[in-house]
């Protein structure tokens, strides 16, 4: 063989092998490629998963976020209605306390009228208590008055009465002394202290009815009490004595029925106050209650 034959076998024995080496080159890349492009594929698909969750996720995400907005908006308006009804009754209230302020004025107002027409009732009120309490202190003494009068009178009455019977006496004596005629009638006569007529010359006397006069009444009020001591408001110079008794009464208001204490005997006389103990107590005696002397019942009734 020539040179040229075994060089050209020789090359084509290279380039043989050269392919041979491309071929498995190429056949192991190919291999790698499509492990990658089955990788590639792989990590496709589940990119795509990936892509199609996330998108059904953000479907989902949006489709709740819109719900939540619905509701919130709903919700903005529920808040919208409530706070213009809020709004409204606000607006009532503050009307209503304005009105309440208004009237509370005006009661205010009312209430100092009332108070000062109150004020000028009670002074009318007290004016009037004092005129009565003036009117019953005047009716009481009046009242006394009266009584005292009403004694005078039965005193005066009883007087008159002792007058008349003194009258018809001496109309008898005259009369008797006309009968008897002549000398025989009756001389001048001298009244003396106990009420017997004494004939002078010796005639023969006629007795008069013989009648005490009666005494004023002595009253008096309790002005201290101890025990069974008591003091009066009378004394000698009211015509109080030494022994005297005085009967302790209490009338029950001003015209009511005087009711009976106890009895008080006298001890000890001042000129204008007395004092002694008290008998037959049947009631509580206090200062100020009435007395009068028990002499002037007995003869008066």
């Amino acid at each position: 063989m020539s040179t040229l034959t075994k060089s050209l076998v020789m090359l084509l024995a290279l380039m043989s092998v050269a392919l041979s080496m491309l071929v498995v080159s190429a056949f192991a890349q190919q291999q790698n490629w499509k492990a990658s492009a089955e990788e590639w594929q792989q990590a496709a698909t589940s990119a795509q998963s990936q892509a199609r969750a996330i998108s059904s996720n953000a479907a989902l995400d949006k489709a709740r976020a819109l719900d939540r907005h619905k509701e919130d908006m709903q919700r903005i308006e529920d808040l919208k209605t409530e706070l213009a009804s809020a709004q409204t009754y606000v607006a009532e209230l503050e009307r209503g306390v304005a009105e309440s302020q208004s009237k509370l004025t005006i009661e205010q107002g009312q209430v100092s009228s009332a108070g000062e027409q109150n004020k000028l009732i009670f002074a009318a009120l007290n004016q009037e208590k004092e005129f009565a309490t003036k009117l019953a202190r005047r009716n009481s003494e009046l009242e006394r008055a009266n009584i005292d009068l009403t004694d005078r009178v039965k005193e005066l009455t009883t007087n008159v009465e002792m007058a008349r019977a003194q009258v018809r006496a001496l109309q008898q004596q005259l009369a008797m002394g006309s009968s008897a005629g002549g000398s025989g009638g009756l001389t001048p006569a001298t009244q003396i202290p106990d009420g017997r007529a004494v004939v002078e010359a010796g005639v023969p006397s006629v007795s008069t009815p013989s009648t005490p006069m009666l005494a004023a009444p002595i009253r008096a009020e309790v002005t201290s009490i101890q025990g069974e001591l008591a003091s009066i408001s009378v004394g000698s110079a009211d015509g109080v004595a030494h022994g005297m008794s005085f009967l302790i009464y209490r009338r029950d208001g001003d015209a009511g029925r005087p009711q009976y204490l106890g009895t008080l005997k006298i001890s000890r006389v001042d000129a204008n106050e007395s004092a002694g103990q008290i008998e037959q107590s049947e009631g509580d005696i206090r200062v100020g209650d009435s007395a009068r002397d028990e002499a002037s019942f007995a003869m008066r009734g």
